[in-house]
């Protein structure tokens, strides 16, 4: 079936004309959401009417989540879509069920919960790709490029999305054993325990590997963008710092690792959007998990940190900065 499915997103039938709307869970400036909807366009633009929504769920205070996703939904309604594209599990949370329930099939991608937390996956008018971390292919990659590699710090967010996804790997565990490899894993949503899990970092460990970190807030309960966190931890680590997404890559940020490509996710949630538009039904086409990673890497974090990528390695990755 896995084969099949490849098979058809290659060849999706083509259909003109349609109208799509796509539900960001956050901000067209927050740089995931930038490069899924820019894969999406790819794909989709130039025959199809897209609408894009932002929720921005990052930056409004959840008591107004409500009546941001039942304004979206009244506009959706008059645009009477043909398919939805959701990002990420906040959109997910507050509109497929909505959707769904209207006969408006939904894609999503992004998202990291199962149906426990997302009992609308279940739904016969959703589909699209399950977002997981490569934990076990990151750090035996890692180990290919780090000569002290026995124990990394695992550090994220303590969001549902990155509690979801490490749970499912790992289960309740927060010390765990890959490749030969010690992992610690942390998650907090506070600024101040982040960065001093950063800066202490060197005392027990020979890197630390990011995941998501956009739920982090001061204590006076203020926002801090990821790349605000990231600039001030490559600016006081003193070991090095990769990531699981390479959208946490790039100058004074994450040196690279292999990663979850947002551009890779939006390519194939629009292909499965097409496929739906060209007339299969979305209980035909199987949910999947992220099809595959990369090879990401700043070649001023490389120089900063004096590490070298092999050739092979080097040949299959993309840089940046």
């Amino acid at each position: 079936m896995r084969f099949l499915l490849l098979a058809l997103l290659l060849a999706s039938p083509l259909c003109f004309g349609k109208t799509i709307v796509v539900v960001q869970s956050y901000h067209i400036e927050y740089k995931w959401d930038a490069d899924y909807i820019n894969a999406i366009q790819s794909v989709l633009g130039k025959d199809h009417d897209i609408h894009v929504f932002e929720l921005d769920t990052k930056r409004l205070a959840k008591a107004d989540w409500p009546q941001k996703a039942a304004d979206t939904q009244s506009a959706i309604a008059e645009l009477k879509p043909d398919v939805a594209i959701l990002g990420d599990d906040n959109a997910f949370t507050l509109m497929a069920q909505h959707l769904a329930d209207r006969n408006i099939p939904v894609v999503f991608l992004g998202v990291n919960g199962g149906p426990a937390q997302h009992p609308a996956l279940d739904h016969p008018m959703v589909t699209g790709i399950l977002e997981r971390p490569f934990f076990k292919d990151s750090i035996r990659h890692l180990r290919k490029v780090l000569s002290e590699r026995e124990r990394f710090l695992v550090l994220m967010d303590d969001s549902p999305t990155m509690r979801n996804a490490v749970n499912e790997f790992f289960g309740e565990k927060r010390e765990a054993t890959l490749y030969g490899s010690q992992l610690d894993i942390v998650l907090t949503n506070d600024r101040d325990t982040w960065l001093q899990s950063v800066f202490d970092a060197h005392t027990q460990y020979d890197a630390i590997v990011v995941g998501t970190h956009h739920t982090i807030r001061d204590a006076a309960g203020n926002y801090i963008p990821p790349n605000e966190l990231m600039t001030e931890a490559f600016a006081r680590t003193q070991i090095p710092i990769f990531s699981f997404w390479d959208i946490f890559i790039g100058k004074q940020q994450g040196i690279g690792g292999f990663t979850v490509s947002a551009h890779q996710e939006g390519l194939t949630a629009a292909r499965l959007a097409s496929l739906i538009l060209g007339g299969v039904s979305p209980d035909k086409i199987p949910q999947m998990k992220s099809l595959s990673g990369h090879y990401v890497y700043s070649e001023s974090g490389l120089q900063h940190w004096n590490l070298e990528l092999s050739p092979l390695i080097a040949s299959q990755a993309n840089f940046v900065d």
